[in-house]
This record gives structure tokens, sequence and C-alpha cells, in this order.
């Protein structure tokens, strides 16, 4: 990138971590030069985070969520992912984390959108297998909620089927053979759909679950939003929905299986305590499920 733009590249900054912090983010902003756009390459920690940095307002936590200060004004932003999970490279979303505060936000607004985003396959080829694997899974997660969510619709889930299927498809073939650039692509591929579907959409009840499970344990997001989909499945309540992704159950199931991904609550800290101060403090996403939330949550208890 410095070969090619030279002296027109003002400032590096490559120390962001996953699940980026609210008061780190806060302090680097405050100590930006004057830039005209931000190329951000990186995974979803990396593209939330220049999202964040792209707004010219101050960002402050008011009531459990963030406020932006002022009019809304941001810079361009070139998101180039390294990895085919978040899509955050196709939605106007950011997740931003407050461990102290033990709480997880979702900065909001549509001048968030990427102007461009730019799929290299070369830059996905060295992902290890832990993280290609937590990746697809949360590909999976984003097509899969989409569906089962109040805020469906025929293009939204025709995007997901598409993810679904590429999912299905590729992901325990490309955790065996990581140098595979076809199945690389595939799962880019499975990554657009699915931010197609979820950005109409939002997430829904397994992302709402997972945020307290890595808070508290680190589990990658990935895992934490996906691992819970197989019981989830046998919760989902009869309808459309239900016809579409019961047909998926047991390979979705035989998924995790070929994954070597527990599908046992404890195995992710979960005991009925920890349950029912999960469903108790279920943020926003939870409500854009289709479920019975205390149905799941008999069935969770059910199962530990």
């Amino acid at each position: 990138m410095q070969d090619i733009f030279k002296n027109k590249i003002n400032y590096v900054f490559d120390e962001i971590s996953p699940n980026p912090e609210l008061s780190f983010l806060q302090n680097i902003k405050k100590d930006l030069p004057n830039f005209d756009c931000i190329i951000a390459i990186g995974g979803g920690s990396v593209l939330d985070s220049a999202k964040f940095l792209s707004l010219k307002n101050e960002i402050m936590a008011k009531n459990g969520a963030l406020e932006i200060i002022g009019n809304v004004e941001s810079k361009s932003i070139y998101a180039i992912p390294t990895t085919a999970g978040t899509s955050s490279e196709l939605t106007k979303w950011a997740t931003i984390w407050d461990k102290d505060s033990n709480i997880k936000y979702s900065l909001n607004h549509n001048l968030l959108y990427p102007k461009i985003a730019i799929y290299d396959i070369n830059l996905m080829q060295s992902i290890p297998k832990d993280i290609t694997i937590s990746t697809g899974l949360d590909v999976l997660s984003h097509a899969v909620e989409s569906i089962w969510n109040i805020n469906a619709n025929p293009i939204s889930t025709n995007n997901a089927i598409k993810a679904i299927d590429l999912i299905l498809q590729n992901l325990a073939l490309l955790s065996c053979n990581l140098d595979s650039r076809d199945l690389r692509e595939n799962l880019a591929l499975a990554c657009i759909y699915a931010g197609f579907a979820f950005s109409n959409t939002q997430t829904a009840l397994a992302h709402a679950i997972s945020y307290p499970i890595t808070m508290r344990f680190g589990i990658p997001h990935g895992i934490a939003c996906s691992f819970s989909i197989p019981l989830l499945l046998d919760c989902i309540p009869k309808g459309e929905s239900c016809s579409l992704l019961l047909q998926y159950k047991d390979r979705i199931k035989n998924l995790f299986y070929d994954l070597e991904i527990s599908q046992d609550l404890k195995d992710y800290g979960l005991d009925s305590k920890f349950i029912n101060e999960i469903f108790v403090s279920l943020n926003q996403r939870a409500k854009n499920s289709i479920f019975d939330i205390n149905f799941v949550k008999e069935r969770f208890l059910e199962n530990i």
C-alpha cells in the first residue's frame, strides 16, 4: 500500500485487537491527524474500528447505547476484508465493546456503509484453521438469523439460503484444505450473500445470547453466535421459517460434528445461573427473532 500511495498515506494504525473497546477507540480518535479517507484492511474488528474512527463527531456512551454527538459527518471508508465472516464491509453497523461496564454496543448510521468493498482472496489464504472455522460459522449464523427474523423478506431470505448452501458445501472441506483458493472464494461469496441478508434484517436471538458469553469467557464471536443454532432449530415455531430451515437441520448439526465444534452448553460456561442471567438481560437483537423466548430458555435449562 505504501509503495502504491507513497506520501499520500499520512497515518498507519495497526494495533486493533479483537472486540475493540470503546475507551481504546475514543483515545485513538483524539490523536488522529487530518485525513481524507480510511483504507481498512483486516477482519471485522478492524472494519468496525474504521467505522468508529471515520465519524468526525464525538461518540459517547449514554443510557446503554452509543450516541453520535451533533450533525453526523464522516470520512469515506474503503473496506478490504481479510476474513470471510462479519460482512462489516457491507453493513452500517459497528460492534464496540465496554468490558468494564459489561456492555456490547452497536454503532449504527447510514454513513457507516463503506464506500467500496474490495475482496482479494490472496489476503484470506493465510487464515489459520481456527479463525477460518469461527468466521465461517459467523457467516452461517448471519444467514440463519436473517431467516428466523421478524424483519425477513423474500430478497433477504433468498440471499440467506445461498449463503447457507455455500457454507454447508464448503466450510468443512476448507477446514481440511486451507490452501484451496476455490473454497476460499466460495466462503467469501457466502459472506457476501449473508451480508446482503442480515444487513436488511439485523441479527437475532443467537447473537443476543452470544454477547454475554464472549464478554465473560472470551469465546470467539463466530463460535459464540453459532454453537446454539442446532438447539435453536429445535425451538423454532411452526411457519414458513420453520419449514425452510428444518430442511437444513441435520446438515447443520453434522457440520458442527465435522468441524469438531461442541454443541454442549456446558463447554461454553453455561449453567442454570448464567442462562437465567443471559435471558434476563437479552439485548434488542433478541426481539428480532420469531421465537418464544421463555420456551427457548426452558430448553436451554433442560440441556445442561
